[in-house]
């Protein structure tokens, strides 16, 4: 039987959407300037030289931009399923050219991992797992994150949740912390962890040993 997937309000393959949503997404969440701090930070800690990072659905650069800034990074690669989205990465990240590497991918699509390299140091996530459109399909996506991080490796995702609370909204495509922090460990990830929440965000952490 087929999900019934959360239908989405974007239209990210617009150019003048997309271009609006770039514009406007830090005026509308203003947390995202918290998070990219904390993002850094944690990226930061990770002792070693040369850096390689991998970000799912990267948007228009503005997570990748905050790390590129703050981390020792040696290579950064980005995907996107919108070449809008890419082509305003690339302008916005530039002056990164010789460390980022763009790469147009749908991870709701099979199989997308293969056009990847494994062995990354960090995997972050910025408001990206909600686009699989179901929570059903989250714990898929955490594995295939598992398989490209090294030994030892880092993955930092931040979403939308859902409340704990009994009786509150319930989307089918989020999560609660909790239920993100059990399928990080059922799929192989140690110390699990919320590490930031932000409005109806929450950055969670977690390592492959």
């Amino acid at each position: 039987m087929s999900l019934k997937e959360v239908p989405s309000d974007h239209d990210f393959f617009d150019p003048a959407y997309v271009k609006q949503w770039a514009d406007s997404i830090i005026r509308y969440r203003p947390e995202r300037q918290q998070l990219f701090k904390v993002f850094a930070a944690e990226a930061a800690r990770i002792k070693k030289a040369g850096l390689s990072v991998f970000e799912l659905a990267c948007g228009p650069g503005f997570l990748a931009e905050a790390l590129l800034q703050n981390c020792p990074i040696a290579r950064y690669t980005l995907i996107d399923f919108s070449p809008q989205m890419l082509e305003l990465s690339r302008s916005r990240l530039a002056r990164f050219k010789e460390q980022t590497v763009f790469i147009e991918l749908d991870f709701k699509k099979d199989g997308w991992t293969s056009a990847l390299p494994a062995g990354f140091d960090l995997v972050v996530s910025l408001q990206a797992v909600h686009e699989l459109r179901h929570a059903s399909r989250i714990p898929k996506l955490y594995a295939q994150l598992y398989s490209l991080l090294a030994p030892g490796g880092r993955i930092l995702i931040c979403d939308h949740v859902n409340s704990s609370l009994p009786g509150s909204h319930k989307a089918a495509h989020f999560m609660t912390v909790e239920e993100h922090l059990a399928t990080f460990e059922k799929v192989g990830f140690i110390k699990a962890r919320e590490i930031c929440p932000a409005a109806d965000l929450s950055l969670m952490a977690a390592e492959k040993p």
